[in-house]
């Protein structure tokens, strides 16, 4: 491991010295138009006027001309697409009573020059009027008015260029949102849940002050089910005993052995979270976006975008625990059987997904529900833009997250985006639990057929780099967030892809079948001086890994060799999942230190349980806080750092709602199926 540090080390600082220093020529950047142009939304539709006040939100794309300044710097600014945004895209909120007054002294003439005609060949705007096409007749009664207003905005600021555009929606003053099916729906499910819990908690206080042990009379009291099935179900709604259900301590040998992974769930999650919070305020309005940009050129940068490895964890982990169990069910029905036929392989199959899917399903299709919930509009100009867009997407597509091939089909109009996981992580776990029945039936062949799907999956996706010409590493550019990675092919076809993650998901499955004989043999690995080395070199060397996309993103002008660029495509993600499954087996055998015991303080079993309703339920948290925003706001790491902590907080407090309410009900309901 001594080596292989070293030349990390020789590598990382050959590419930080050859990697190009860019420097933004601010006197360059301050001659474009700013991206985002805001007038008082508030004021245009609360003040008083003799007719209907109208603010509409206009999409706009600046038109080329080599003699202006603003577009010269404007493409040479924008050629950087790997750090910048594009900004040919601009964004307008204006208020049509001040656009008309604005307008008022021009000549029929002078209007006709300010209009730049209709912005209707760009496939991303186009995705957001199909999901606003109840805004067809605003479009096309406000489309002239809007693109004059902006066009002599730009001229009158002395930027020269003209743009086309188009209107996105438009809100006017005394709108009100009424309630219709799907809301009517979702307040009946949250109004059923509420009674449910009364009536179980309620039942529960009965129960427990009908006991004569005094023995029983608290904590016991919640870890005793009743005798009658009706009163099981009841209590499984009960608020005091899912409290306990949250907090209990981990059982059983394994269960001890394994509790560090709350705590690599939690900071995976706040990982993820701090990345989706920046997605979304680059989503929002910015009033620097220079800053953002000129820290993607930087080594801080490089480590944001390799930042998307620790999604992997979670692969790792959900691999580790599906063999867990496999391994339990099978040796229980091993001891009673001396061989499986074909039926019973079939029946296991069919309860294991059947099961995983009720206790992830219920929880998710309650959020996509609410996510498509209509109410009034609590923000400012860019609500509508941020959040309804969601909404509306849910109401439309909810079908493919509920079947879990949302990272394949209609990938432009995405309901809750985090979801491409959940469909990956479910295909791997279909496909990892075919593989553990065939290793199991033919356990003779079980290491060659193990080591070749590893081995498979490391390789194709390489190969399908280099013939699909994907880029080596998944870069969420600016522009890409800002659009919420519409029409990104990187995202769609190579970062969220099965295929290209599952190699991360079987390295779960392989540590966990290691972690199983080390345990079977009583091997005890925390005595092995060599592999406690190996176990501490791999906090370095992952951070090294980190940095190992530096010569690939910051160099602008060349391309990286296709052969070289599959390479590293095919052991990017894959080094770090086999690195992370040998770090968790050592964690796992006890190895670690200090380590392991901050990973096994109570307060992370706690935190880690609620990881998967923070997950599911971060981005709308994200995006009712940062479209409120009523104009670009300052992008600084005070900014940022107070954007993301509020939304890990609320995150986890509505987590630890749904768990009490919904999650934990539906898992002990499963337990009582069993």
């Amino acid at each position: 491991m001594h080596p292989m540090m070293m030349l990390h080390i020789v590598i990382l600082a050959a590419t930080f010295t050859a990697a190009q220093c860019f420097q933004l020529n601010m006197t360059q950047f301050y001659e474009m138009p700013p991206l985002y142009d805001l007038d008082d939304y508030d004021r245009c539709l609360q003040e008083l006027s003799g007719q209907r006040s109208t603010y509409c939100f206009v999409r706009a794309e600046v038109q080329p001309d080599e003699s202006v300044a603003a577009w010269r710097a404007i493409a040479e600014i924008s050629q950087y697409d790997r750090h910048h945004f594009d900004h040919r895209q601009l964004y307008f909120g204006l208020c049509l009573r001040e656009c008309e007054a604005s307008l008022a002294g021009l000549n029929k003439s002078e209007l006709e020059a300010l209009e730049a005609g209709l912005l209707s060949d760009n496939a991303k705007v186009n995705v957001y009027l199909d999901l606003f096409s109840m805004e067809a007749n605003n479009r096309q009664r406000h489309q002239r008015l809007t693109n004059a207003c902006l066009n002599w905005r730009l001229q009158r600021r002395g930027f020269g260029v003209l743009a086309k555009s188009v209107v996105e929606y438009c809100d006017e003053a005394g709108h009100q949102v009424e309630d219709d099916a799907w809301n009517l729906t979702f307040y009946g499910i949250l109004g059923t849940l509420l009674v449910l819990a009364c009536l179980g908690s309620l039942v529960d206080l009965h129960l427990k002050r009908g006991r004569h042990d005094k023995m029983l009379k608290e904590r016991d009291h919640y870890k005793t089910p009743p005798k009658s099935t009706a009163q099981q179900v009841l209590l499984t709604f009960s608020v005091a005993r899912n409290w306990y259900r949250l907090n209990q301590e981990p059982s059983g040998k394994i269960g001890r052995e394994l509790r560090f992974l709350d705590c690599f769930k939690f900071f995976a999650m706040f990982m993820v979270i701090f990345a989706h919070t920046n997605w979304v305020i680059y989503e929002s309005a910015i009033s620097n976006p220079q800053d953002p940009e000129r820290l993607l050129h930087t080594a801080a940068g490089t480590l944001l975008v390799s930042g998307s490895l620790i999604t992997v964890t979670f692969f790792v982990i959900s691999g580790l625990l599906l063999t867990i169990n496999w391994l339990a069910v099978s040796r229980s029905l091993s001891s009673k059987r001396d061989t499986f036929s074909f039926g019973q392989y079939a029946l296991l199959f069919v309860k294991f997904n059947i099961f995983r899917y009720i206790r992830l399903t219920v929880p998710y299709a309650f959020v996509l529900l609410m996510s498509g919930v209509y109410f009034e509009n609590a923000g400012g100009p860019l609500w509508r833009h941020i959040f309804e867009r969601e909404q509306l997407a849910c109401r439309r597509n909810w079908w493919t997250n509920l079947l879990y091939i949302n990272n394949f089909v209609r990938t432009d109009e995405r309901c809750l985006l985090q979801g491409w996981y959940l469909a990956a992580d479910t295909h791997s776990f279909v496909l990892s639990l075919v593989l553990l029945m065939l290793g199991h039936r033919f356990a003779r062949w079980s290491k060659q057929l193990y080591a070749g799907i590893l081995g498979l999956f490391v390789v194709l996706p390489g190969v399908l780099t280099y013939a699909m010409n994907y880029y080596p590493i998944f870069v969420p550019t600016p522009q890409t967030q800002k659009d919420s990675f519409i029409g990104d092919r990187q995202f769609t076809e190579f970062y969220t892809s099965s295929i290209m993650n599952f190699g991360c998901y079987f390295c779960g499955v392989l540590a966990a079948l290691v972690y199983d004989q080390l345990a079977l043999k009583q091997y005890k690995l925390r005595e092995s001086k060599g592999f406690q080395f190996l176990w501490f070199s791999l906090i370095p060397v992952g951070i090294l890994w980190l940095f190992s996309a530096h010569p690939i993103f910051q160099h602008y002008y060349v391309h990286p060799s296709a052969i070289w660029g599959a390479l590293y495509a095919g052991l990017q993600r894959n080094i770090w999942g086999f690195g992370l499954a040998a770090f968790i087996v050592g964690m796992a055998s006890k190895v670690g230190w200090i380590f392991r015991k901050f990973c096994c303080l109570p307060i992370f079993r706690i935190l880690g349980r609620l990881t998967y309703g923070a997950f599911i339920v971060h981005l709308l948290v994200a995006r009712i806080v940062l479209a409120t925003v009523r104009e670009p706001i300052y992008f600084g790491t005070g900014m940022m750092f107070a954007f993301i902590f509020f939304t890990v907080t609320v995150s986890y407090l509505c987590s630890f709602l749904l768990a009490i309410f919904l999650e934990l009900p539906v898992s002990s309901f499963l337990k009582l199926m069993r």
